[in-house]
């Protein structure tokens, strides 16, 4: 409302300073709507009712994660996004499925150094939506792969996470009567391939 204001106020006083003042006054709209979407992915994430389950979006938790993520992708991770067009639905808890994805997409962000991709697919196959998150980041040793959903087990620097993300993100699908699959190579990439059972819609 005051951005509003003061982009009136030139209009009208001070026309000749709308050029000079015009990206200034873009610039805080669009920080306005970024907050505003931060603020709604954070509503979202926060709904943690134990029993109740609806029909959840999964591409709007994805881009909801995403939104959350923001501060840490931009200027340095490109994110594609691949999504299904098949109607899908999955019945869960949209907290904790919100909860399980950012754990894994943040876990994709924080193993890429510098620069690099994440990408995000979604396909449907034997009535199970599968949703693949693969990053270019620093990989997971054979060793350490088949310990990476053991609770307070990390593989960064001191300080730097709890060793929780993954178990949590496990447990959730888990409990969703799902499935997650972890594939890695030093230094070329990691993926993770999640399952969840989905009601397929029919075709109209």
């Amino acid at each position: 409302g005051g951005v509003t204001a003061i982009e009136s106020y030139v209009r009208e006083h001070l026309p000749d300073h709308l050029p000079a003042i015009e990206p200034l006054i873009a610039a805080v709209h669009e920080g306005v709507k970024r907050s505003s979407e931060i603020v709604s992915s954070l509503n979202h994430y926060s709904r943690h009712d134990e029993t109740a389950k609806t029909f959840c979006d999964i591409h709007a938790i994805i881009d909801n994660c995403l939104n959350m993520l923001s501060n840490e992708l931009k200027n340095r991770i490109v994110v594609e996004r691949h999504y299904t067009h098949e109607a899908c639905d999955i019945l869960g808890n949209e907290g904790k499925l919100h909860q399980a994805l950012l754990n894994i997409i943040a876990n994709a962000a924080q193993s890429i150094e510098n620069k690099g991709t994440i990408s995000i697919q979604t396909r449907v196959k034997d009535h199970s939506l599968i949703i693949t998150v693969t990053d270019t980041g620093s990989g997971i040793s054979q060793e350490n792969l088949g310990r990476i959903f053991d609770p307070f087990f990390t593989t960064k620097a001191p300080g730097k996470g709890t060793g929780l993300g993954l178990s949590i993100a496990y447990s959730i699908i888990q409990e969703h009567a799902g499935d997650i699959k972890i594939t890695s190579e030093m230094d070329k990439y990691t993926k993770a391939i999640i399952y969840l059972p989905c009601i397929i819609q029919p075709l109209k």
